[in-house]
């Protein structure tokens, strides 16, 4: 049957199917990962990048230029803990940064973070709603205390909405915080009190009634069944989606970045040394090689 275009129209659909060959293979987009961790939009708008509550200063990409890459073991970790925060639960968006610092406060295992994730995969749709209207709220920054108020009333009446707590200022990183806790009391037999969570994990930023409502309300979602988590096949799922959310940031990087992110010790130690006897040979007026070598 011979063919509905001219020679010309032929050229230019070839021409274009070879551009879009060659842009795709250039883009390294791991389909299954983002299966995985796709959230829909919000209907609400968005904020600008000058808003407090922008998501620029909270993206991986942004967490891991300005130098935040801590443990490059933990980002991934990190990253995807964050993206199984329900996005239902809270108005406030979570933090790569505060759930990196967390991690490396608790020191668990990659496989102990691993259970947690799958604790987080596995709660309900009806999880958040539940979570917001059992955890104990935290006053909105700028309120007052009671001593406050009564001083303050002296002089002029206070509007109400100031002094009012709100569920959507507990950090919803709390969440993971709760996982994380459960993860451990199922795997040890020895249980520390909430204080120790909520002070050597936790940093302080929430009060002991918070985790243990978080706790409570993620078992219950669970129906209190945490052991059929605890499966080989679903660890080793969770450790490589921990891992693919990791090399999924790192792309977002440049090529010489994210190189020098993950350059061994012992390469940097040794390439600092080669510099210092460079510099010490051109003082001393003896020509250095590329290699380190005097040349004679």
């Amino acid at each position: 049957m011979p063919s509905l275009t001219t020679p010309l129209e032929d050229r230019v659909i070839h021409d274009e199917h070879d551009c879009m060959t060659d842009d795709d293979s250039d883009v390294d987009f791991d389909e299954e990962y983002f299966a995985r961790t796709y959230q829909p939009l919000s209907n609400l708008p968005t904020p600008p990048p000058s808003s407090r509550n922008s998501s620029v200063p909270q993206s991986p990409q942004s967490f891991v230029e300005n130098g935040g890459l801590l443990d490059s073991e933990l980002l991934g970790p990190a990253i995807h803990l964050v993206n199984l925060i329900p996005p239902a639960a809270s108005l406030a968006l979570p933090s790569v940064s505060l759930v990196h610092e967390l991690l490396t406060r608790t020191g668990l295992k990659l496989d102990e973070i691993a259970l947690a994730v799958c604790v987080l995969d596995s709660i309900s749709s009806k999880f958040a709603l539940n979570w917001r209207l059992r955890c104990p709220p935290s006053r909105r920054e700028g309120s007052t205390t009671s001593n406050e108020q009564q001083q303050q009333s002296k002089r002029y009446t206070l509007p109400a909405a100031a002094n009012q707590l709100h569920i959507d200022c507990v950090k919803p990183e709390v969440i993971v915080l709760g996982a994380l806790i459960i993860a451990v009391k199922f795997l040890e037999d020895a249980h520390a009190p909430t204080q120790y969570y909520c002070s050597a994990w936790g940093n302080n930023l929430w009060t002991c009634e918070q985790i243990n409502i978080t706790e409570r309300c993620i078992m219950e979602d669970l129906n209190y069944r945490i052991l059929p988590l605890w499966d080989e096949r679903l660890i080793r799922d969770a450790l490589n989606d921990m891992e693919r959310a990791g090399r999924q940031a790192l792309l977002l990087l440049p090529p010489a970045a994210a190189q020098s992110q993950y350059q061994p010790q012992s390469l940097k130690s040794t390439t600092q040394a080669m510099c210092k006897l460079r510099r010490g040979c051109l003082q001393a007026g003896v020509a250095v090689d590329t290699g380190g070598n005097a040349a004679v």
